[in-house]
């Protein structure tokens, strides 16, 4: 028992250390798609997923969980965000409101493979893939002079171990190559590489009790020839806990998670699912995410570029569906799409896109 409480210290420690090294650099476009590699099972409970986690869904997340796989299993998920049109308004000299600025984010998406085995007593494999097409943004002032459309794409190949120590300990880790396409103000395609890390681990408290910790996206960044491209990724630690418990022929699982520092306020994910049979189940939750978003624009009366910087958040409500056709398990998800902040004065109206949906289905042998 020594060693477990020994070893949650150190994660403890090295989370924190992880979280204060984050620098002051714009973050890279693919620090977004490495935080969005999480499947419909955990996007249907508010994306809560550090103490729930388990199997092939655990890479990418909370890594730990790899060894809680029953058996070999794999998983595809599809994530499938909606062209976002979003009218900034604030007020003018009459102090009416009116349209000031549009955000547009052309309709994209992610795919994911993870594949888990286990190998018995020395623990759980996984090999995971994962691509993200983001379409082009557009940022528009209410002059309707400043505008910016750079499409890119991220890939993502890694693999993962998970074990288990002393019955109720679980460690495990997992580590993905990078592979980063980005397009500049020239409309210049750049390619970068770059590796990140997750690591994790889950007690288990009895039969109903979870609790998980894990580091994400360790990494050096990304490597651009061009020194102008954004190339960090930005570190993240979780702590969440699970409940489980059956009762007649329904099994309730209920998800709390946590992402401190909470510099850009409050992000917290909670959810719950309830299965009959191990047939049917539902999933509702709530999420509260906050991340900054970096972007080159052309301004056309000045003729120059300027990097635009606004905190997006994702907050409300996410439902979910599964089921359970003998070794085949099916998941949908909906979840609140990203949308710009605004200031004290200003308003924000979205015209499209409002969602995020999210497909998956698994097979295990």
């Amino acid at each position: 028992m020594k060693y477990v409480y020994n070893s949650i210290l150190l994660v403890f420690c090295f989370l924190v250390w992880s979280g204060n090294a984050s620098a002051v650099n714009t973050t890279a476009s693919a620090d977004g798609f490495l935080k969005q590699l999480i499947g419909a099972e955990y996007h249907g409970m508010g994306g809560s997923f550090v103490g729930v986690t388990r199997g092939a869904d655990a890479l990418g997340s909370n890594p730990a969980g790899i060894g809680a796989a029953g058996g070999n299993r794999f998983v595809v998920h599809t994530i499938r965000l909606p062209r976002t049109v979003a009218f900034l308004s604030k007020p003018n000299l009459d102090t009416n409101y009116e349209d000031y600025s549009r955000f547009e984010q052309q309709a994209s998406g992610i795919e994911i493979l993870n594949w888990a085995f286990p190998i018995g007593k020395f623990g759980t494999f996984g090999l995971a893939i994962a691509f993200g097409q983001e379409g082009s943004f557009r940022r528009v002032d209410y002059l309707g002079k400043a505008v910016n459309s750079f499409p890119e794409n991220n890939l993502a190949v890694g693999f993962g171990y998970g074990i288990t120590l002393q019955h109720n300990t679980v460690i495990g880790f997992d580590a993905r190559w990078l592979r980063s396409k980005v397009t500049d103000t020239d409309a210049k395609e750049h390619f970068g590489h770059g590796y990140a890390y997750n690591v994790g681990i889950i007690q288990r408290f009895g039969n109903g009790v979870q609790i998980g910790i894990a580091a994400r996206n360790l990494s050096n960044g990304l490597s651009f020839s061009n020194v102008s491209i954004p190339d960090r990724i930005e570190s993240t630690y979780v702590a969440g806990i699970a409940y489980q418990r059956e009762v007649s022929d329904l099994t309730l699982r209920i998800g709390l998670d946590a992402h401190p520092p909470f510099q850009n306020g409050v992000r917290a994910n909670v959810g719950a699912e309830v299965w009959y049979r191990n047939r049917i189940g539902g999933r509702i939750g709530y999420l509260r995410h906050t991340e900054k978003r970096y972007g080159s624009v052309f301004v056309l009366q000045d003729a120059a570029f300027e990097m635009d910087e606004r905190l997006w958040k994702a907050e409300g409500l996410s439902f979910g569906l599964g089921f359970r056709f003998g070794s085949i398990t099916l998941n949908g998800a909906y979840t609140p799409q990203f949308k710009p902040t605004v200031e004290e004065t200003d308003r924000l109206h979205v015209a499209q896109g409002e969602a995020v949906y999210t497909f998956s289905i698994g097979q295990a042998f």
